[in-house]
């Protein structure tokens, strides 16, 4: 039978997560992010690893022509990929949207780089007819309000209502002041 200590050592849990940082990295950028991660207790962390400089990269697409320098990184301490990104922007001084922080293992988001690319396939929505074979730009603005007008005169029209807004027919007239407020 394995004692209680055996059992806590094959439970210890690690938590992997991989760091980008886009743009120039600042001398002495390693120790300060091995020292910041220091309070997640580190269990690993790889040398960075430079990508290439990229027109648009992979996981920053709002930036252009930048390189990425990557770290794995494991620690022991749960948390979460949003505050250990806002965590590491703080320490270590940099803009949050110049770092990323996500699980390698979950599924990375394909992001259109070129704008130009599939351009073919690109429709624009606002011109196409969709409802009910009638454009759209007959149920909106000013057409839109003279219709209700119109809408508006044939509902009344079939009520009965005179141009004040009276109904016709109901100008039989009672005799006034014929009942005691205190009643009779």
């Amino acid at each position: 039978m394995k004692s209680l200590k055996e059992y806590l050592i094959e439970s210890k849990k690690t938590y992997p997560f991989k760091i980008g940082v886009a743009g120039d990295i600042p001398d002495g950028f390693n120790e300060r992010l091995r020292t910041a991660l220091e309070k997640y207790s580190v269990a690993s962390l790889s040398a960075g690893k430079k990508t290439p400089i990229q027109k648009r990269p992979h996981d920053f697409p709002q930036l252009e022509n930048t390189e990425v320098t990557y770290w794995d990184v494991e620690i022991t301490y749960p948390t979460t990929e949003a505050i250990l990104r806002e965590y590491l922007s703080n320490v270590c001084t940099l803009d949050e949207a110049n770092i990323i922080v996500r699980n390698p293992n979950a599924k990375i988001p394909e992001h259109n780089n070129d704008p130009d690319e599939g351009s073919d396939t690109y429709e624009v929505m606002l011109t196409k007819e969709d409802m009910g074979g009638v454009s759209a730009q007959a149920d909106v603005g000013n057409n839109r309000v003279m219709e209700l007008l119109k809408e508006l005169e044939s509902a009344r029209k079939e009520r009965g209502e005179n141009n004040d807004g009276f109904k016709a027919e109901a100008t039989k007239e009672e005799p006034l002041n014929t009942r005691s407020a205190m009643g009779s």
